[in-house]
């Protein structure tokens, strides 16, 4: 047996007391042992030199649930985009994350072709603090099964050559189209990395955390920040409605 292989002896313990546990509260140990589980085995998470080098090159699509939130605030009616006060919000923490996102993004040399986003002010927003110019779409917002066969053609066209399309929205409605991904597994901040394949196919290759991004861009948290939210307009400062949010 290699010095690989072998389990030390010390080792045994965490083992036997999970048993015993089990043996005791097994209701407790079974709880113990989901929360140790993954997510979900098909969507590795994490960035690496690889990965950033493939971005470097285009081609890719880049979906990121807005930053993190007031939960203090609640949405108001459906629909309801211009008015901030009825909607929630991105906290302070949430537009230094946005800021984080976007210095990292730039300084890992990653080509944009455009961003697109929800209509909503908090997906506004992250996109104004990371990338400061984008074009917002209600394809990235409204539920159904119309609006769920755009993102799906969003997802599987390739962006232009040589860049990334950058989308800003919401795991609701994200979810039913990507295969194992679960609920609050894509938490607010994080990145899908996917692979536009045409003809409504695309393959999802990585989940990257604000973390990653900063981690491997080498940008030092806490990041100030040196913007402002969106301004109030209902088609806001620095951004178009995208024809096709009709």
């Amino acid at each position: 047996m290699t010095l690989e292989t072998r389990r030390p002896f010390g080792s045994v313990w965490p083992v036997l007391a999970l048993a015993l546990l089990a043996w005791t509260q097994p209701s407790l140990a079974a709880a113990t042992v989901k929360k140790a589980a993954p997510a979900s085995a098909s969507i590795p998470v994490g960035v690496d030199s690889a990965l950033v080098s493939d971005l470097q090159r285009g081609g890719y699509i880049l979906f990121f649930r807005h930053c993190l939130t007031n939960w203090n605030e609640k949405d108001g009616p459906e629909g309801e985009f211009a008015d901030r006060s009825k909607q929630r919000n991105l906290s302070e923490a949430g537009q230094r994350e946005a800021s984080g996102l976007g210095q990292s993004i730039k300084a890992l040399d990653i080509p944009i072709e455009k961003v697109l986003v929800s209509p909503m002010w908090r997906c506004r927003d992250t996109a104004q603090f990371a990338f400061g110019e984008y074009d917002t779409t209600g394809l990235l917002y409204w539920k159904g099964a119309k609006y769920r066969e755009a993102r799906v053609k969003m997802l599987s066209t390739p962006p232009a050559r040589g860049k990334n399309l950058v989308l800003v929205g919401h795991q609701d409605q994200i979810i039913p189209i990507v295969p194992g991904l679960k609920r609050d597994q894509l938490e607010e901040g994080d990145a899908l990395v996917v692979r536009p394949l045409g003809d409504g196919k695309y393959k999802v290759l990585r989940q990257v955390t604000p973390f990653d991004w900063e981690r491997i861009a080498g940008v030092e948290p806490p990041i100030p920040v040196d913007t402002q939210p969106a301004a109030a307009d209902s088609v806001p400062a620095g951004a178009k409605e995208h024809p096709e949010a009709r």
